[in-house]
């Protein structure tokens, strides 16, 4: 059957669900799926949560043009620009970890109680910001995440 992993903020109590990115729960299906939590973890750790030169994701303005996408800037819905801020960057100097569900306590430093932290997770006592983080990438990459996969937009 194999372990199942989901991707956690030890300090936030938050966590990535793989099945929002399209993506199984076990590491080999994470790794091999893209966009995916790698996408996640780009937005929520790596990038800075302000602009500092091309290249960087949205916050305010709509860069999808030319440089991106050899044409005009695609859709920018009024509520992403609040999406963004709150997202991008927000787990930046957090300690990460990917927990699975046959953890043991001894597998994080004991405050983590590493055992417990996957169920947390499936009783929502750690705060999914997964819906968030598809928004994202689904801007960035002018794409959508459908029943059937990730889909590009054309």
């Amino acid at each position: 059957m194999g372990q199942y992993w989901r991707c956690v903020n030890l300090d936030k109590k938050e966590f990535i669900d793989p099945h929002a990115l399209d993506s199984g729960a076990k590491l080999a299906e994470q790794l091999g799926t893209y966009p995916g939590v790698g996408s996640a973890l780009i937005i929520l750790c790596a990038a800075m949560p302000e602009v500092r030169g091309g290249g960087d994701l949205d916050l305010d303005e709509n860069w999808h043009g030319p440089e991106r996408s050899g044409g005009p800037p695609g859709p920018m819905p009024d509520d992403y620009p609040a999406i963004a801020h709150s997202t991008i960057g927000r787990w930046a100097g957090d300690r990460i970890a990917f927990v699975g569900d046959y953890a043991k306590d001894s597998d994080l430093a004991p405050q983590f109680r590493a055992s417990s932290i996957y169920q947390l997770c499936k009783d929502r006592e750690y705060k999914d910001v997964s819906v968030d983080v598809c928004r994202v990438i689904e801007h960035e990459l002018c794409g959508k995440f459908t029943e059937d996969g990730w889909e590009d937009v054309k």
